[in-house]
């Protein structure tokens, strides 16, 4: 059973926050070092203080700055327990006008193993440090995880969104990248409940948020054990939670692209055998008319086939691989469900990489090999002029294909999937206090 409660939430006081724009910040995890100083030099109380420091003790720094704003008045914590529904207005890179509506709630943290949240996604050790420590020093969630819920008729927003209808938006932001988001704070108890029941006949599955998830199971193990068991309904027992639906339509995935380095060199006659042992090999020549009909070609080409588009460093050409015959990973992976392993991310991870270029599990999740990105003319572009040997273009994950490997209990490689747009830092932060009791149902 999934269990979703009110909570007071922690926002930027707008009486001395006029413009929101300039503290809103990007998620932690997809800040560059350039961006995290165009943040720090926006303004004085910019969200990517607190989440993602320069501080030389960021912690203890980042736990004095959250206090120093709150009795500035900087930052505010409602007086009364809501659910917080949640309207983003984004453009795709086409230009098409897109509408997320979600809610923001607490959710009571289940063990990964058999409960009703899903885990999509396989984590990295040094995130999850880094966000435990984090907590530890803030007693403070100070970003949402990203979850889904599978619900075609759509019910929980047709509550929330007439429970909403006529009012004004407590937020009204416009943000730098074009988007605008709305909040709404609902506390009529009657509508709480309702969402509450409904969650409670559903299963959840973590789109964003793996390694704060985890870390988040690791704090409220260390409290438990300074503090006793308690009533299981103390705030570290929760973690804060945007909750959108599966099947809607506004609900976007993108592909996650690799830049690769580490592996040992091999000479382009030799690389190009091994591929073509295993796969249909493509050429595009490697000029900038080349990379146009390349990238055209391997959207065309993913439409009826599973595809994966390369590039090495020095290698004039541009390749478009498709797996010749699946009986090949059925041999590397004969673990994994055919549902995991005929994802193209798995065919990059465990035949290109491990299997071709001699890559171990282990230095692919070293954090230090592999750099993603969304963007593909970046990929190629960033083949060129950095320190790496190999570029590799995916496709987007779909939703079902997400929902079929979850429900037979596997993990897909991480970065697997990229929910867009990425929930913004300093929207809604959730400050625990280890004496207050969570309302998980009509009380």
């Amino acid at each position: 059973m999934v269990r979703i409660a009110p909570f007071r939430g922690v926002f930027y006081n707008q009486k001395k926050i006029r413009d929101l724009s300039k503290v809103i910040a990007p998620p932690y995890d997809v800040i560059s070092k350039e961006e995290q100083e165009k943040l720090y030099k926006k303004s004085p109380y910019n969200f990517v203080r607190l989440d993602l420091s320069q501080e030389p003790d960021s912690y203890a720094a980042v736990a004095q700055l959250l206090e120093q704003w709150q009795s500035q008045a900087i930052l505010e914590r409602d007086e009364t327990p809501a659910i917080y529904f949640s309207a983003h207005r984004f453009k795709l890179k086409s230009g098409e006008p897109k509408l997320r509506l979600g809610y923001f709630a607490l959710t009571e943290l289940q063990d990964l193993a058999g409960g009703d949240i899903k885990p999509h996604e396989n984590t990295l050790a040094a995130p999850k440090e880094d966000r435990l420590k984090l907590m530890l020093a803030c007693n403070a969630q100070l970003s949402p995880i990203f979850a889904l819920y599978a619900q075609p008729k759509q019910t929980i927003h047709r509550i929330l969104s007439v429970a909403v209808e006529g009012a004004q938006p407590f937020i009204d932001a416009e943000l730098d990248d074009g988007d605008a988001v709305k909040l709404w704070r609902i506390t009529d108890t009657a509508v709480i409940d309702k969402i509450q029941r409904e969650m409670a006949e559903l299963t959840v599955l973590i789109a964003d948020g793996h390694h704060r998830y985890e870390a988040t199971l690791r704090y409220r193990e260390l409290l438990r054990g300074e503090r006793g068991t308690g009533t299981g309904r103390e705030a570290y027992n929760f973690i804060l939670t945007y909750f959108a639906e599966l099947s809607d339509d506004n609900l976007v995935i993108l592909p996650t692209h690799r830049l690769v380095r580490g592996f040992v060199h091999k000479p382009f006659l030799e690389l190009e055998q091994a591929l073509q042992t295993y796969f249909y090999v493509e050429q595009h020549p490697k000029t900038a008319e080349g990379k146009s009909s390349f990238l055209k070609a391997l959207k065309t080409a993913a439409k009826k086939h599973r595809v994966i588009g390369a590039s090495f460093k020095r290698d004039p050409r541009y390749l478009i691989l498709r797996l010749k015959n699946k009986r090949i990973m059925q041999r590397l992976a004969k673990d994994m469900s055919a549902a995991l392993r005929e994802l193209d991310v798995s065919t990059l991870h465990l035949l290109i990489l491990e299997h071709i270029l001699g890559m171990s599990a282990e230095q692919q999740a070293s954090g230090e090999t592999l750099r993603y990105s969304q963007d593909e003319e970046a990929v190629l572009q960033a083949l060129e002029k950095e320190e790496f040997q190999a570029a590799f273009i995916l496709s987007a994950t779909k939703k079902e294909e997400i929902l079929t490997v979850v429900a037979g209990g596997e993990k897909m490689p991480q970065k697997s999937t990229y929910f867009y747009p990425k929930l913004s830092s300093g929207l809604i932060v959730n400050k625990i206090d280890p004496e207050e009791q969570i309302r998980t149902a009509a009380e």
